[in-house]
């Protein structure tokens, strides 16, 4: 199931809950819970169905790489949104005021945090569980199209920012890979792709490091150069109808894009900016996988 049938089944799954009467709050919201001290992570874990916080500047609200219990509704303040480099280092990427919300796409795909969210000023923010989106959606502002839109552009932007191939496609593709991309979350140690078997989908490596390794019939493995962020990979299954040339297995958790097969034969397979693009991406592959093997170039 595509993310955004995702969005829609949970956002039409009920009703949102009838409107308080003025003065009145809610039924399912809770007074705040007690915040931790600017620095400290929000506890979300534990979260109601819906839960209005209160926090001081300073507060990390989520943290990058961390699962995803909740989605958060910004009614007051600004937080920033960070990402991390390979040094270590916080980057801010972006800020949001009231009306705006993050969170989404790890609360309703079950991938880890892709980014951290600080305060930047005192804010009160709506925290929102799975069943707390399904009641109070609709009366915080929380609007399923809205939602679905800004899910879209998040998701692109990870891709875009990754990978220059998929930047250098036009902006039509472009969009329609937002849609048909599917983030998952994959443990350390999983074996994405397995040479001499085919392959199931495109991915983009959004984050983490995976291996790949040619493995000879004496059993001797030769490794290729890691996978990191923004590496694209599975095209020469899918392309070219081919057995996987070399195994693919994730070194750390990685949080990916995936591109179902099916998916892409039915919508993309024709077109001709992406196709021609992956076509040069396989060849050099293939070029290299023949070089490892010790086969004439």
């Amino acid at each position: 199931m595509s993310l955004f049938a995702r969005l829609q089944a949970l956002l039409s799954a009920h009703p949102s809950a009838p409107e308080a009467a003025p003065g009145q709050t809610p039924a399912t919201a809770i007074a705040p819970t007690a915040a931790a001290a600017p620095g400290e992570v929000v506890d979300t874990a534990s979260a109601p169905p819906v839960c209005t916080r209160y926090l001081p500047a300073g507060q990390v609200v989520v943290r990058e790489g961390d699962p995803g219990h909740s989605m958060f509704v910004v009614l007051e303040g600004r937080v920033a949104v960070l990402r991390g480099s390979d040094n270590g280092v916080n980057t801010e990427v972006g800020r949001l005021g009231a009306g705006e919300f993050f969170g989404e796409l790890a609360l309703l795909t079950g991938t880890q945090r892709t980014a951290t969210i600080v305060t930047v000023e005192d804010a009160v923010l709506l925290e929102l569980t799975q069943a707390g989106v399904r009641e109070l959606g609709k009366d915080y502002g929380v609007k399923g199209d809205q939602m679905q839109e800004t899910a879209r552009e998040r998701l692109l932007a990870d891709a875009l920012r990754s990978n220059p191939l998929i930047a250098a496609l036009p902006s039509d593709v472009q969009h329609d890979l937002g849609d048909a991309f599917v983030p998952v979350t994959v443990p350390a140690g999983e074996t994405l792709l397995t040479r001499g078997q085919p392959g199931d989908a495109l991915y983009v490596l959004i984050r983490g490091q995976c291996e790949v390794f040619h493995t000879h019939g004496d059993g001797r493995q030769s490794a290729y150069p890691k996978l990191e962020e923004g590496a694209l990979f599975g095209e020469i299954s899918l392309l070219r109808s081919r057995l996987a040339t070399a195994t693919v297995r994730t070194v750390t958790p990685c949080t990916l894009l995936k591109l179902e097969r099916d998916v892409f034969k039915k919508a993309f397979l024709g077109q001709p900016d992406l196709r021609g693009a992956l076509v040069r991406l396989g060849l050099e592959r293939l070029k290299h996988t023949m070089e490892v093997m010790g086969e004439p170039k």
